[in-house]
């Protein structure tokens, strides 16, 4: 009986969700609100992070620079509360490739890495939040951004874009191998509710969902 009971429960509470999130911006938050407060001491709030973007490595197999570009949107919402930023490339002998590689073109010049990210409408046209440029290499880094009361967020898509170009050469001499790599990654954090009896281990529901 006490199994079945749970069950039901389990039940009726996954369906509230499922209403909640269907319902209109103003019950939402009403219902929301007062599920939550009901079930005070059965559901917690957590940090969940989702990241968008790419770690690439060129492999031409001459000398001829490739070009690789791409975007993905990135949701932001009011209830996020920060969003690291992190961005690096490799560009092998950028300082001395055309001595390597004599009589070819300036690889050094075509031989780039340069990520954006844009705020909702700005993209292409528009100017950057965040954008970082480079010809060599780039030790890692990250970019923190925290959302603060006096300067809030911009509730919408962003725009994470990469625009590279780079060479991939394997040589007869490993230590003179050329492949020109970068990574640009964009982590958003954002709380979201574990019910207990609704949530298996490590699963939640975003709090946007519930406002």
């Amino acid at each position: 009986m006490k199994r079945k009971s749970a069950l039901h429960r389990r039940s009726i509470l996954a369906s509230l969700i499922v209403l909640v999130m269907l319902s209109p911006g103003c019950l939402s938050l009403v219902t929301s609100r007062e599920m939550m407060e009901g079930m005070r001491a059965e559901y917690e709030v957590y940090n969940r992070q989702s990241t968008e973007g790419w770690a690439y490595t060129f492999d031409t197999q001459n000398t001829q620079a490739v070009q690789y570009t791409n975007q993905t949107d990135v949701p932001i919402d009011s209830t996020v509360s920060e969003f690291e930023i992190l961005f690096d490339a490799t560009f092998p002998w950028s300082d001395t490739v055309n001595d390597t590689f004599p009589g070819v073109q300036d690889l050094v010049d075509v031989r780039y890495a340069e990520a954006s990210l844009w705020r909702p409408g700005e993209y292409p046209s528009g100017t950057p939040f965040w954008t970082e440029r480079t010809t060599a290499n780039y030790e890692q880094t990250r970019f923190r951004y925290v959302n603060e009361a006096s300067s809030p967020f911009e509730a919408g898509d962003w725009q994470l874009t990469i625009d590279a170009q780079g060479i991939g050469i394997e040589t007869p001499v490993d230590i003179l191998d050329i492949y020109d790599s970068f990574t640009v990654y964009v982590t958003v954090t954002r709380p979201c509710v574990h019910f207990e009896e609704v949530h298996e281990d490590g699963e939640c529901t975003d709090l946007i969902l519930l406002d």
